[in-house]
């Protein structure tokens, strides 16, 4: 099907983007890779007459460590966070999951802070993003606020962005030493949403002796927090 018609904008600011949508309202969309409203705008499940695209605004795609945090701009792709050695290193359950989202042009384009926005709950991130704690900044007409992962989504496709909101950073604190973690999923095809899916960072603090009835000694069993 073919889209409803819409005007369009790509502001050069993040500033200049926020006016935008408080002109326009409920009216107003946000574009950023496009992999989840361009396909519900064919459908018609979606009407904006208004799209607002981040795609000029070259200071939301940034990895970065600071202040005990690894920070990830909005309109980082799945591609940028599946090849970043500083995610391998320190956030190895976000590089798991981008590897698995979609396929090479899906991860070229999609971003991390527009399948955070999207809430989907068969995506990747969201899970992922709950395991480790996350904080979003949200970039308003009033400011910036900080909403944390378990405050941001509130149901299917459903977050804590307002209407005049976007979603500017996400910020996730350094795992501290000894962490591990794991993202799996089951899906009908490879790469395909997720119909069961499960993420866990844990901590290994530890080992703990647990001794048969006959007294012997089982293989040490590490402490997980």
């Amino acid at each position: 099907m073919i889209p409803a018609s819409f005007d369009y904008v790509a502001p050069p600011t993040l500033p200049e983007a926020v006016a935008e949508l408080v002109k326009h309202g409920q009216e107003a969309k946000v574009l950023a890779g496009g992999h989840s409203l361009i396909p519900l705008m064919k459908l018609r499940l979606s009407t904006p007459s208004f799209l607002v695209d981040l795609g000029r605004i070259s200071n939301l795609n940034y990895i970065r460590e600071e202040d005990g945090h690894i920070a990830i701009g909005a309109l980082t792709s799945h591609h940028d966070i599946e090849f970043s050695d500083l995610l391998k290193q320190k956030l190895s359950l976000l590089t798991s999951a981008a590897t698995q989202i979609g396929d090479p042009q899906v991860r070229n384009r999609g971003t991390i802070g527009g399948a955070a926005a999207h809430a989907d709950p068969f995506g990747d991130f969201p899970a992922c993003l709950l395991a480790l704690d996350a904080e979003f900044k949200l970039v308003g007409p009033t400011g910036e606020r900080s909403v944390a992962a378990k405050d941001f989504f509130i149901d299917t496709f459903t977050s804590a962005l307002e209407p005049n909101e976007i979603l500017r950073e996400i910020r996730i604190a350094t795992p501290p030493p000894g962490s591990r973690a794991t993202y799996l999923k089951f899906s009908r095809r490879s790469q395909d949403w997720a119909i069961v899916a499960v993420a866990a960072q844990v901590r290994v603090t530890g080992h703990t002796f647990v001794r048969r009835r006959n007294g012997r000694p089982k293989a040490p069993i590490p402490r997980r927090t």
